[in-house]
């Protein structure tokens, strides 16, 4: 019996699933961050750990499909690769890494072409057409990841600061002052700007929770950041010759999946423009992927 292993390395945690025949899966594994970007030596550990914690001790390891966030903006990531080649060599030789954007491609679409959305605490957008791959965004926090947790919190926070120079009220106030454990304004400025991006980026889940209960101030922000997302996959489907593409486009990361007001803005503007495009969520793991190759 043989199996293979499917790794989705992110930026918050590594997760190693190995499927059997008919892509049931035997065996999960979840260890520390993954990002190469951020951390290389962290991710080499941790990503050689989740391997070896999903390994099927009775049956051989025919293939092994790495997705590794960071990987597009790491200089010279070969080295690291190789190490986490050498780590596994004795459970599989047959080993191939990729971006854990290209992996989510791979898993949304099922290995066919179309089109990837991910938004989550950053954001991308991907095409594969004919073995041509093409990408959108995804260019980090500080320049891009529109529809992001991240550049929702921003929008919603800037705006905030916009109504009180304005001397108006802010409807979501409450929401912003509790998530970050604040009182005033000037609490706030420093407390955004000393934690991280993750942290920044979880509080358009509350966010989230204000927008169902109706509140307009916060909808609007949901709405803009679909209303770009939607923008940039556009722009992306636009790159490719229109004659012979595949219009398929798969959502992805937990904003896109779990936050219908985004979704649904995305959706009807996307579908506007590209009224033939089908679009559907992708909810499984994107270890999946191994599956697809």
């Amino acid at each position: 019996m043989t199996y293979r292993i499917g790794v989705d390395s992110g930026g918050t945690h590594v997760t190693a699933i190995a499927y059997g025949e008919k892509c049931i899966s035997l065996s999960k594994s979840v260890s520390g961050p993954g990002n190469i970007f951020i951390n290389a030596e962290q991710a080499v550990r941790n990503i050689t750990l989740a391997i070896k914690k999903a390994v099927i001790s009775d049956q051989k390891c025919e293939k092994i499909l790495v997705g590794i966030a960071g990987l597009e903006s790491t200089q010279a990531p070969d080295k690291y690769l190789e190490e986490v080649k050498a780590n596994v060599a004795a459970i599989c030789t047959n080993i191939s890494f990729i971006s854990d954007a290209q992996l989510a491609l791979l898993n949304g679409l099922k290995g066919r072409d179309g089109f990837l959305t991910i938004a989550g605490t950053g954001s991308i957008v991907y095409g594969k057409q004919k073995r041509k791959y093409l990408r959108a965004g995804g260019w980090g926090y500080l320049l891009d990841d529109i529809g992001s947790g991240y550049k929702i919190t921003q929008e919603a926070t800037t705006k905030f600061l916009q109504y009180y120079d304005s001397g108006k009220k802010c409807s979501y106030q409450d929401v912003i002052f509790e998530y970050f454990q604040v009182q005033s304004v000037r609490e706030l400025i420093s407390k955004y700007y000393l934690i991280d991006r993750s942290q920044i980026a979880g509080c358009s889940v509350k966010l989230a929770q204000a927008a169902k209960k109706g509140d307009e101030q916060v909808i609007a922000v949901f709405k803009h950041q679909g209303k770009l997302l939607a923008e940039e996959i556009i722009r992306l489907v636009h790159r490719y010759s229109t004659s012979k593409i595949e219009y398929r486009l798969a959502l992805s990361g937990s904003v896109l999946v779990k936050n219908s007001i985004i979704q649904e803005e995305l959706k009807k503007i996307v579908l506007k423009e590209l009224p033939q495009m089908k679009i559907y969520i992708s909810k499984q793991n994107n270890s999946m992927a191994v599956n697809y190759i």
